[in-house]
């Protein structure tokens, strides 16, 4: 686990080439992107940089050149979470509801950088399981969380209206009670048709306490 943020940032800039990198969404994210992306612009360097949501691509613009994922990868990955296991650091994301495209960003990443609060992490997950599902499916899959005796609940806007990502799709919140270990229920939704994934994230990261 690290917790120096200034040297994350100094590493950082001082990687040559400059670094390809993924940008998560969320507050965390942010702000540890516009530290590092001001570092940037104090050399006079504009970075490529692969965003997860176009909240985040839009607030980094000053800073990054936004490119699409590309074929040799990402350098580094700078995101937030929702909740870290100390136990095991299994990470719940979709909080925001860009939990694919963060998960693309991840698998494509060579270095994966986690920066949360100290009350983020804890030894027993609580936060629940982000679910992103294809509206067509979403009668089926909710049969099937039934069916699988996970309570559920499908996330809505602040007017009241079903959330829908950038992907086009909805999103299902699951609870869970007493789970140690989450990879099983993880497996069975993953399985189902019209999930497109869930928000359990198993990597090797760099942990920051911020």
């Amino acid at each position: 686990m690290e917790d120096n943020l200034g040297d994350f940032v100094k590493s950082s800039v001082n990687m040559r080439p400059f670094p390809v990198i993924g940008l998560g969404s969320g507050m965390a994210a942010y702000t540890v992107a516009k530290m590092l992306g001001t570092e940037f612009k104090k050399l006079g360097v504009k970075p490529n940089a692969v965003a997860s949501s176009s909240q985040i691509k839009f607030l980094v613009l000053e800073y990054y050149t936004i490119i699409e994922p590309p074929i040799n990868g990402i350098d580094v990955v700078i995101d937030g979470a929702d909740e870290v296991s100390s136990i095991n650091n299994y990470i719940i994301k979709g909080g925001g509801g860009a939990l694919t495209r963060e998960r693309i960003i991840w698998e494509m990443a060579r270095e994966r950088h986690v920066f949360i609060t100290k009350e983020k992490l804890s030894k027993n997950l609580t936060h629940p399981l982000p679910v992103e599902v294809m509206p067509f499916a979403i009668n089926l899959v909710q049969k099937k969380l039934d069916n699988l005796e996970l309570k559920w609940q499908l996330r809505k806007d602040q007017k009241g209206y079903p959330l829908f990502t950038e992907n086009g799709n909805m999103i299902m919140d699951i609870t869970y009670m007493n789970q140690d270990d989450l990879r099983p229920i993880y497996g069975k939704v993953k399985l189902l048709p019209g999930v497109v994934d869930a928000g359990l994230f198993i990597y090797d990261v760099h942990l920051h306490i911020i």
